[in-house]
């Protein structure tokens, strides 16, 4: 295996706070599931277990491999990632039947008090049947694809890495609702017939085909950040090209391939079963996934709990609540810099190199700041990775002022990079003098920057995850008080029925 190649495998990008989240998810499922097997309850075999966990490190693969961290540079490695967002994890998830493993793996206090009565509330009901509807799937998915993939906002999650996030947010979430009806995970039933989903795949399948034809087709580059990055293969256009027969690839293997099951599926059961009968066991109430949730015994089933008492479930919530809960919120407030925030500064030839320099776009703030270079050859578009590369900074200024140089090492996430630490003392105008030498041959290159100074963020702490979770935190206490003040009161004006009030939560 090629040096090149070796280091392309181990650019991996790991987020700490969705892995973490992603392993909780995980826990909590296989939790539910193993109490429903223990239940005896025989819609969740091992297949669906195997399927849903697949469907966890699918997402989590598309997050954190390769394809994350060269999405800015081959448009081919994001599209890639693209697919598994959309195409692949999301089915494989709901194929698990998530629903009730999930509420049943919670803690029974936050089952009983917090899952139930939001899945139970009207308005989660009558919002649950507006996205389980078809066509809420179709119009969604369509506009999502279509919308990211407009150059303007494109480039914009490819300039930063929040809105990257957003983006990937949009497709995984979107693509959950479009695969709904498809999958049907139990115990949901159907809005439309079956054999309806043949031509709902099928005109998904021409909108992802429409998409992909434009990048095949396209004589221009549609996405400029593209069209100036350094190439590792090819040109910009066949790399567009390229990525939109993945799309046209994968995605119509995704949509026609469940089409062709269910249309076989639809043919069989006619044929063999005309007058079948409904299955009165299946607990599912027609038009609305989520309703089926008060005839299912979520808690009433669950072993006694240890402790005894609901003072002492509260408790040991809360502890797990706030345990959990701080730990994603320190992981998700880093504030290291991104490769995603990063922009191209510099490209240019000198002697057998191209050198390319990325860093904060704009005005640069005074202080510490990272450099990331990349070094290849001039005739092959070889990435040189044994070269030695010295970065310095000085003045452009007829007074003299302080100079910063520092050696780039390896970057930790993009093995391709190097990497170096400056400091910009002073604002200003400022030149990076950039010298590569790799055995007898040696090149330098100049480019002038711009200092300004700015106010920098916390360098290791962002409050916004505290906050959030303070909010989430205080959502949960005001709908457990109001709740729990509106039983009293109902228990005040009719203390009999009240007896005889439904204890599934």
């Amino acid at each position: 295996m090629s040096p090149v190649v070796e280091a392309v495998l181990r650019s991996w990008s790991i987020p700490p706070a969705a892995s973490m989240a992603l392993c909780v998810w995980a826990v909590v499922y296989l939790r539910g599931w193993w109490r429903l097997r223990r239940a005896g309850v025989p819609f969740v075999p091992l297949w669906r277990a195997i399927s849903f966990v697949s469907g966890l490190f699918l997402l989590w693969l598309a997050l954190a491999s390769p394809l994350d961290t060269f999405s800015g540079f081959v448009l081919t490695a994001h599209m890639l990632q693209h697919m598994l967002l959309m195409m692949v994890a999301p089915p494989l998830i709901l194929m698990g039947s998530p629903l009730v493993p999930l509420v049943r793996g919670l803690p029974d206090f936050a089952a009983r008090e917090f899952a139930g009565p939001f899945l139970n509330w009207s308005v989660a009901r009558k919002v649950g049947r507006i996205l389980a509807n078809p066509i809420c799937g179709l119009v969604v998915m369509g506009l999502m694809m279509f919308a990211w993939h407009v150059p303007r906002i494109f480039e914009l999650a490819l300039r930063s890495a929040a809105w990257h996030q957003v983006e990937h947010a949009c497709f995984f979430f979107t693509a959950l609702i479009f695969w709904w009806p498809v999958v049907q995970p139990w115990p949901s039933r159907a809005q439309w017939p079956p054999w309806a989903m043949v031509p709902y795949l099928l005109l998904a399948d021409v909108q992802n085909t429409a998409l992909s034809a434009i990048l095949i087709f396209s004589d221009r580059v549609l996405y400029p950040s593209y069209a100036v990055m350094p190439r590792l293969f090819g040109s910009a256009l066949e790399d567009q090209a390229a990525a939109g027969a993945i799309m046209w690839m994968v995605g119509s293997l995704a949509f026609l391939i469940p089409a062709v099951v269910i249309a076989v599926a639809c043919l069989s059961t006619k044929a063999s079963q005309p007058n079948r009968v409904p299955d009165i066991n299946r607990p599912a109430i027609p038009g609305y996934p989520l309703s089926f949730l008060p005839r299912i015994p979520l808690i009433g089933l669950l072993p006694q709990t240890r402790l005894g008492s609901k003072a002492a479930e509260a408790a040991s919530f809360l502890v797990l609540f706030v345990g959990v809960g701080l730990c994603l919120a320190a992981l998700a407030s880093s504030n290291a810099s991104d490769d995603d925030d990063q922009g191209l500064l510099f490209t240019g030839q000198s002697g057998p190199f191209v050198v390319a320099v990325f860093g904060q776009p704009g005005d640069l703030p005074t202080g510490h700041t990272d450099f990331a270079i990349l070094v290849q050859d001039r005739n092959t578009q070889d990435v040189e990775l044994d070269a030695t590369v010295d970065l310095t900074v000085v003045t452009d200024s007829d007074t003299p002022g302080p100079n910063s140089t520092a050696r780039a090492v390896q970057a930790k996430e993009n093995k391709l990079l190097q990497t170096a630490e400056l400091d910009l003392a002073d604002e200003g105008n400022w030149r990076m003098y950039v010298s590569v030498k790799r055995t007898s041959e040696t090149a330098s290159f100049v480019l002038p920057i711009h200092v300004a100074k700015q106010q920098r963020a916390l360098e290791h702490v962002s409050l916004r995850p505290y906050i959030a979770l303070t909010m989430f935190g205080a959502i949960l206490l005001v709908g457990y008080v109001r709740r729990h003040a509106r039983s009293e009161i109902d228990h005040v004006e009719n203390p009999v029925s009240s007896l005889g009030e439904d204890s599934t939560f």
